[in-house]
């Protein structure tokens, strides 16, 4: 491995730009840094190895036995040739230069027609789900939370308006059970507390009856007086 500087570096101030070259006879490639230059040497296959080697014109690659020189030849030299275009690709672009094609069909996309409507879309599975949502106004996926009564077209949807926490719950003894109805406020979300006019409403027992939630209104109480 040598090591030469540009020779236009003039003074230490200078960006110099080193210089690795390959010693491999008949090679001679430069590279900016040093691992590159392993790495290039690592591929120069040792003379004593050598069975075979690339005659492609600018390839010149060597082997250590037909097979692998087989292997380089299909991959990287031999042509396809397109039937869609007509033109000659390299087997292992091929793939690539296919898919191509396939964007360009896709630009063939699906009109609603429905009167007034100017959505397209590239599927027909689209097409459907966007009929019954917005044409024919098919909402199916109700709201599991009682009292809440919206309705969805989509259940991705509902799911997501189930989990943001926006239903009021509180432990106790309500007609609700309290494992299904608990909600979990995310992102920060202020925490709702129960107005005296719910606990009423839906509680089962008067409140004389229950100990735990005769405190608990008296505390509701308190917060609203010194509100």
């Amino acid at each position: 491995m040598k090591e030469f500087h540009s020779e236009d570096c003039s003074s230490p101030q200078a960006e110099c730009q080193k210089q690795y070259i390959c010693q491999e006879i008949g090679c001679g490639k430069v590279f900016r840094f040093a691992s590159k230059l392993q790495k290039h040497e690592d591929s120069h296959v040792k003379l004593d190895s050598v069975e075979a080697f690339c005659s492609e014109p600018g390839c010149m690659n060597y082997f250590a036995n037909d097979k692998c020189l087989k292997a380089h030849i299909q991959s990287c030299h031999q042509h396809i040739t397109c039937e869609i275009c007509g033109t000659r690709q390299l087997r292992k672009n091929f793939k690539r230069h296919q898919r191509t094609h396939e964007s360009a069909g896709s630009l063939e996309r699906i009109k609603c027609n429905y009167k007034g409507c100017l959505q397209t879309f590239s599927n027909k599975s689209n097409l459907r789900q966007h009929m019954k949502a917005v044409h024919l106004e098919l909402k199916p996926f109700a709201c599991s939370f009682s009292g809440c009564g919206m309705r969805f077209a989509h259940k991705h949807v509902r799911d997501n308006h189930e989990k943001t926490g926006n239903h009021v719950y509180t432990l106790g003894d309500f007609e609700e059970s309290d494992e299904r109805y608990q909600s979990r406020p995310k992102g920060g979300r202020k925490r709702k507390y129960p107005t005296v006019e719910m606990l009423i409403r839906k509680r089962v027992t008067p409140p004389s009856q229950s100990e735990e939630g005769s405190d608990y209104l008296s505390w509701l109480l308190a917060q609203t007086t010194e509100d």
